[in-house]
């Protein structure tokens, strides 16, 4: 549907907004970006994984006794073969 003006003040009133819009929209793509490369930065991706690494050791029992059997025998052969 073809809008109709009926003075240059109306287009260029119109100019001025798709304008502004036009500026919104790149600076949004602009903080998209930002957010995105700051998910998958090398920080943020170490923090999540050991994240739920620790999740998943905290709530398996299994895991929760193969680790600390081996961090026991870790501390036994330390004390004891000095």
């Amino acid at each position: 549907m073809k809008t109709k003006y009926t003075s240059y003040e109306e287009v260029n009133k119109e100019l001025e907004i798709l304008k502004l819009e036009r500026e919104i929209s790149i600076r949004k793509i602009g903080v998209n970006a930002e957010n995105t490369l700051e998910l998958f930065s090398p920080n943020r991706l170490i923090t999540q994984g050991l994240t739920s690494l620790g999740n998943s050791v905290k709530h398996s029992k299994g895991i929760k006794s193969l680790v600390l059997s081996t961090v026991f025998k870790f501390i036994f052969n330390k004390i004891f073969k000095k």
